[in-house]
């Protein structure tokens, strides 16, 4: 894991050609900056993940609800014990009624027929109560019983016009426009449900709001945490500015932002592409470490491009361990958003990489896995689950730069890459010390695949080998926390990666590789660097800086609190 952080929280992808919402790097102008562009998205639900907490909306009062209705019996007069009307007088009450009732039912039918002749109807608007005109209130006190069965059949008719059998003329007459308003409304409230059964699922999906299913009040501390990453992330992204390539690549580097199939998240990716893109191989996805953003595994990730045709993309994703929701690098909820990108047609991949490039791009099948540090257990656990959505038919393999698990996923994904699933996961490590966890994922994969080539150690190999990039004050950073690289290693890292990718791509078996335990030399432009073949030789652990005692103790700490999958179980329960 590295020793900086990141977040990941752009929208959908988005580039402009030529526009300056792109970021472009060639050798020819690798010194320079650009700008990262970003737009917003919104995304599908993970399988195996609750729903997110959606936000409260407004419920919507549809027509019919008894919260809309025109409460006719309520409105009507009641017989006083003190005073009845006459019968003339109850006559003109009908009349008056009558005339009110036209009035009020025609309003309705003139309103409806606005909305019926309205071009958009693809929101359902909250109904609103309408006013229903007040009834003269009885004040006489002259009881007469004759007029009681006129009231009454009158009442009936208005609240019932259906259920009358011989109504006066004027009842007739409201019963009809009643009749033919309550058509004209079901009218409407047809055109209404099919033109938002026409709309996307996701968008009715949100119309109509989702139930948010209640992981419980969310610890004080994964509240806390959260704003320290998060603020901390961002500041890193916009410290570790642009990507740029080294001098003399042939490698072009774009930036636009990647969906996370799965969640309301999108990212800032960094697309490295070859001389000849349409010729690419494969493709790369290229995963920082813990603390740690895209832009800065520049060099490592545009040497991959280069020397294995490939074109690789490197998301920059969240380090707030303390997410509720697990949707940060560590949480199993992104290995499935991992996975989720090659399954299908990969329409957020594409989507991602035309923006970057300015035009339509059409992805090579292939793809190789690759992830440094945190990014090391990120990329085995979506293998693992590519295995249930199929995208492992394409995987050609994974390539861990000195990775790290901190919740013991990695025997469960190997154990799904056997057999007829069975792809090559093979690791560079460095020394056992504290920042590769003592070595636990070269021991992992030991067990699981015991006499099998599962990688290299570096000797003198130390964790930021494979973590290269443009911006000196983060390089010299992360050396001085994790300890220095020597140049021979750091060639090393990519020689032997590329050299792994290749043979994935190929079937072939032309790179580095060796009986358990066995050394061996590489030579580099920088000198020659010693690879110890899987399983280590030995049990202890180096100590690379005068640190790493404190550095264990804050790691242990932090990774006690971290969520990796919803909800937040493994916090303390200090709720608010």
């Amino acid at each position: 894991m590295t020793a900086v952080g990141a977040t990941g929280g752009i929208a959908t992808a988005h580039a402009e050609s030529g526009g300056g919402n792109s970021t472009r790097h060639s050798a020819n102008d690798s010194g320079k900056s650009s700008t990262t562009s970003s737009s917003t998205a919104s995304s599908s639900t993970r399988r195996d993940k609750p729903a997110h907490r959606a936000p409260r909306t407004e419920k919507l009062r549809r027509a019919g609800d008894p919260s809309v209705r025109s409460h006719s019996l309520r409105s009507l007069p009641k017989p006083s014990l003190r005073s009845l009307p006459t019968p003339e007088e109850a006559r003109g009450l009908v009349g008056s009624i009558t005339d009110q009732a036209r009035a009020a039912v025609t309003d309705i039918v003139n309103r409806s027929s606005e909305v019926r002749t309205a071009q958009n109807l693809s929101r359902l608007k909250p109904a609103r109560k309408r006013d229903v005109p007040e009834v003269p209130r009885l004040v006489d006190s002259t009881v007469v019983e004759k007029s009681v069965p006129e009231v009454a059949e009158a009442t009936g008719v208005i609240a019932h016009p259906d259920e009358a059998k011989a109504p006066p003329a004027q009842l007739n007459t409201i019963a009809s426009i009643t009749t033919q308003g309550r058509a004209l409304h079901t009218g409407v409230a047809e055109q209404v449900s099919k033109t938002r059964a026409a709309r996307p699922i996701a968008q009715l999906a949100a119309a109509i709001g989702t139930p948010a299913i209640d992981h419980g009040p969310v610890p004080l501390v994964n509240l806390v945490g959260s704003v320290v990453f998060n603020v901390v992330g961002a500041a890193l992204q916009v410290f570790s500015g642009s990507p740029v390539v080294p001098a003399g690549s042939n490698v072009t580097v774009h930036t636009s932002t990647l969906t996370m199939p799965g969640s309301n998240r999108a990212v800032r990716a960094d697309w490295y592409f070859p001389e000849d893109p349409d010729a690419a191989t494969g493709v790369i996805y290229l995963q920082h470490g813990f603390m740690a953003t895209g832009p800065m595994y520049s060099y490592t990730a545009a040497y991959l491009a280069e020397h294995t045709n490939s074109i690789v993309v490197a998301p920059t994703l969240s380090s707030n361990l303390f997410d509720p929701d697990g949707e940060w690098i560590g949480g199993e909820p992104m290995q499935q958003s991992v996975a989720d990108l090659f399954s299908g047609d990969r329409a957020e991949l594409t989507a991602s990489a035309s923006a970057a490039a300015g035009e339509p791009v059409t992805l090579p099948t292939k793809f190789v896995l690759v992830g440094h540090s945190l990014g090391g257990m990120l990329v085995t656990g979506a293998a693992g689950r590519m295995v249930d959505n199929g995208a492992v038919e394409d995987l050609a393999g994974v390539v861990l730069l000195d990775a790290v698990d901190t919740d013991g996923d990695m025997p469960d994904a190997l154990a799904e890459l056997s057999g007829p699933n069975y792809r090559p996961v093979l690791v560079i490590s460095s020394e056992r010390y504290v920042w590769n966890l003592d070595g636990t994922v070269g021991d992992e994969l030991a067990a699981a695949r015991p006499g099998q080539f599962n990688g290299v150690m570096l000797v003198g190999g130390r964790h930021i080998d494979g973590l290269q990039g443009p911006n000196p004050i983060l390089q010299f950073a992360e050396y001085l926390i994790a300890g220095f690289s020597q140049q021979p290693n750091i060639d090393a890292v990519k020689t032997i990666s590329a050299g792994w990718i290749n043979d994935m791509y190929d079937g072939t078996h032309n790179g580095v590789y060796g009986a358990p335990q066995q050394r061996i030399d590489i030579p580099t432009a920088s000198g020659t660097a010693t690879a110890v073949v899987l399983p280590f030789t030995s049990t202890e652990s180096v100590q690379a800086t005068p640190w790493d005692g404190v550095a264990k103790v804050i790691l242990d700490v932090l990774f006690k609190y971290a969520v990796y999958e919803p909800p937040a179980g493994q916090s303390v329960a200090l709720a608010v």
